[in-house]
C-alpha cells in the first residue's frame, strides 16, 4: 500500500455524506433550517441544508437539523440518525466522529 501523500475533502463533502446517510433513516422527513415547513424540506433539492460538519484536530463534529415524521419515537429515530451519520463518515473518511447532535426542527404529518 502506498503510504506517501495525503487526501483532503472539499468543503461540504462531510455534510453530503451525513445527508445521504440521513436519507436512509426511517422516520426522518428530511433536513431543514429552523423554521422551514416540513413539506418544503421533504422536496428540497439540497440534501445538505441544515447540516454542519467540522473537522477539528482529526475528529469530526456533526450538527443535523432534521424534520421527523409525526407519531414516531423521536429518541429512537434520533439514535438511528446518529448511528447512520457516524458510521458513514467514519467508514468513508477513517476520521473518528466525536459527536452527532440531532436537532428536531419540524414534524411532518403523514
Amino acid at each position: 500500500m502506498l503510504d506517501a501523500g495525503s487526501y483532503k475533502l472539499k468543503s461540504g463533502v462531510l455534510e453530503l455524506i451525513a445527508g445521504i446517510a440521513l436519507s436512509c433513516v426511517d422516520g426522518v422527513s428530511g433536513t431543514g433550517i429552523r423554521g422551514d415547513h416540513p413539506e418544503d424540506a421533504k422536496r428540497r433539492k439540497h440534501i445538505t441544508k441544515g447540516i454542519k460538519a467540522e473537522l477539528n484536530e482529526g475528529t469530526v463534529l456533526v450538527n443535523l437539523d432534521v424534520n421527523m415524521d409525526y407519531g414516531r419515537d423521536f429518541r429512537e429515530v434520533g439514535r438511528n440518525v446518529q448511528r447512520e451519520a457516524k458510521d458513514a463518515i467514519e467508514v468513508m473518511t477513517d476520521w473518528p466522529v466525536e459527536a452527532v447532535n440531532v436537532n428536531v426542527v419540524g414534524v411532518n404529518a403523514l
